[in-house]
């Protein structure tokens, strides 16, 4: 057997209503897309991922979206049943047998997985079902519950069949691939499949009540000739932070806390020491962090900064920090804390020598 998966994220999302299509919504601490990523990647028996994507929302979430060596890209078409014949003329020639997936399904299991993988040695078609617990109603009549049977993704199939089916279908509006099988009355193997494999369709059905939590720290050497900024206000001083930037160490922490929490990597990694951040105001980067966080559907919860510096003393310029922080995150002022220390002349900071910012932030989707 020479397998393949496909994962399906080309949709637009309409019944979701958010600008964010769903497949990138950050969900149980990543974006949606790829949790089915990072589980395919782990099956050695799956030799290739493929992931049909709209070639726009590939380019404008490509730093979000895992990369592996297995994985290859696709674009899309405007419907499901188009996105799969695009993937299976892609790889037909090359692999016996393919899973078909749904990106907006995170939560399906490796064991799973592993199950329809093991029933393909055998099978043509297999497909993972769950029972009806609901009453339910066609039209005027009641229907026997233990009748119905609700499909779910993976599937997975032997592609050679899977690709003459789609070749000689002429309906775009097929929503399951197994619905082929059945009206050309091929044999379809169903399976137990999982009641936490639920897919993704309305805004709603994500959790909400999770919170991501991110750490931040920064320090930098102090020395004349350089300006002084904490959180984006310049504060009068003899000594002012060495940086390639602005040296704003307070927001730089900041920064880093928002990656952190996002899994995002780090400051370094977004905005390294090259000629084109040379300078620059770290309230630019944090603004292009800001972007980050809201093409994801994040925004900031609460934050908590801790600013360790001997000289000047900052009593008179706390509110100001905050109310700019407030201003460039978006977030009420009442959801800030900031706390100023000294390090009681102890160390390179209580010599006058550097400054040092702590920084933990909550971040929470967007409703």
């Amino acid at each position: 057997m020479k397998l393949a998966a496909i994962i399906l994220a080309a949709g637009k999302s309409r019944r979701f209503k958010s600008d964010t299509p769903k497949q990138f919504h950050f969900y149980k601490k990543d974006i949606i897309l790829n949790h089915s990523i990072k589980k395919f990647e782990q099956i050695k028996e799956i030799k290739k991922i493929f992931v049909g994507i709209d070639s726009k929302y590939q380019k404008k979430y490509s730093q979000f979206i895992k990369k592996t060596k297995k994985i290859k890209f696709f674009n899309g078409g405007n419907h499901r049943c188009e996105t799969v014949k695009k993937g299976i003329e892609l790889l037909h020639s090359k692999y016996t047998h393919v899973l078909i997936h749904d990106a907006a399904r995170p939560n399906f299991s490796i064991k799973l997985t592993l199950k329809l993988i093991n029933e393909l040695k055998k099978n043509t078609c297999v497909i993972p079902v769950i029972s009806c617990s609901d009453t339910v109603v066609f039209k005027t009549k009641y229907v026997d519950r233990n009748k119905i049977k609700f499909l779910q993704t993976p599937q997975a199939f032997k592609l050679n069949d899977l690709y003459n089916l789609h070749k000689k279908n002429k309906n775009k509006n097929i929503t399951d691939d197994s619905t082929l099988f059945s009206q050309n009355n091929k044999k379809i193997k169903f399976i137990a499949g999982e009641n936490e494999n639920k897919k993704i369709t309305f805004n709603n059905d994500l959790n909400y009540k999770e919170k991501y939590y991110g750490i931040g720290y920064d320090i930098h050497q102090m020395a004349k000739g350089y300006d002084l900024y904490v959180g984006g206000i310049k504060i009068p001083s003899e000594f002012g932070s060495v940086g390639h930037s602005d040296g704003d160490s307070l927001l730089h922490a900041l920064i880093d806390s928002f990656l952190g929490a996002a899994k995002l990597g780090d400051i370094g990694t977004h905005f390294p020491n090259t000629k084109k951040y040379k300078g620059i105001r770290s309230t630019k980067l944090l603004k292009e962090v800001m972007k980050k966080l809201k093409a994801i559907n994040l925004k900031i919860s609460s934050i908590d900064l801790n600013i360790i510096l001997q000289s000047p003393n900052l009593k008179n310029y706390k509110e100001n920090i905050r109310l700019n922080i407030s201003k460039l995150c978006k977030i009420n002022k009442e959801n800030i804390n900031v706390k100023a220390k000294t390090a009681d002349k102890i160390g390179i900071i209580g010599q006058k020598k550097a400054l040092a910012c702590e920084v933990i932030s909550t971040l929470e989707n967007v409703r």
